[in-house]
């Protein structure tokens, strides 16, 4: 299987149907995440377990869409969007995340998330409007 197909089962399987039995499947017992405020101190597919349930825990109906994923060498790097509601408001959400992944001997041994937490957080009223572009 290909570390695109792979990463494709973690997205779909993992994070859009809440299946964590895909972690055990695909991630490294020696794991390196590098999201922000993400475990570090547990094995591999617990720290992809924990980062599938707070993110389907956050957003409500979550469903995230590969819009365009590359492979080059041993990593795959993928540009997504992420859709659902908040689950504190119910105030729909959509943002973007952007992700890079690489893999050994078809397992994932590293991980780099940036979900684009600045949107969500606008769009549910936690940040100010944006100011007016200045007309020139």
């Amino acid at each position: 299987m290909s570390n695109v197909e792979l990463f494709r089962r973690v997205i779909e399987r993992g994070f859009n149907e809440g299946d964590l039995s895909v972690a055990d499947e695909v991630c490294a017992e020696k794991f390196s995440e590098h999201e922000y405020l993400a475990p570090t101190d547990i094995p591999g597919p617990e720290i992809l377990k924990s980062q599938i349930k707070a993110a389907r825990s956050e957003v409500g109906g979550l469903s995230i869409t590969i819009e365009d994923i590359v492979a080059d060498g041993d990593k795959v790097w993928a540009r997504m969007v992420a859709k659902g509601s908040d689950v504190r408001s119910g105030t729909p959400i959509e943002m973007s995340v952007m992700d890079v992944c690489r893999f050994e001997d078809g397992m994932m041994v590293e991980h780099w998330g940036v979900p684009d937490r600045f949107a969500m957080l606008h769009q549910i009223g936690a940040l100010p409007e944006p100011p007016d572009p200045p007309r020139g």
